[in-house]
């Protein structure tokens, strides 16, 4: 969606930087918010706090509602279709079939759902 968006809107992202931190993503704030959805889906419990904090400070509350409920809705629509084994529907699986490679998407366990990709 990312990706679909930044080019709607003819924004350049960096896609790699939603695997790597590390990197610029070219999204505004998206330091602090990939910071805060690697909090929320990590396994680090304590990274929660500042991580929220930060986006908080910089963005003010009604982002950090925003981006909560974006990260939750994503992760309740992800972890039903991974528990049903719902495959990637033929349509996206072409236009994907770039940046799940780059991203390594393809070697994700949830990746067996989707045959022939």
């Amino acid at each position: 969606m990312l990706r679909a968006s930044a080019e709607a809107k003819n924004i350049p992202v960096n896609i790699n930087a939603t695997i790597d931190s590390s990197l610029d993503s070219g999204v505004e704030h998206g330091d602090v918010l990939l910071r805060f959805v690697d909090a929320v889906c990590g396994p680090d419990n304590q990274a929660v706090e500042p991580a929220r904090t930060a986006l908080l400070d910089r963005m003010g509350p009604a982002a950090l509602v925003e981006a909560a409920a974006i990260a939750a809705n994503f992760s309740t629509n992800d972890r039903a279709a991974n528990a049903i084994g719902i495959p990637l529907e033929g349509m996206f699986l072409v236009g994907s079939a770039t940046y799940r490679k780059e991203l390594g998407i393809d070697d994700y366990p949830s990746a067996r759902n989707t045959p022939d990709r």
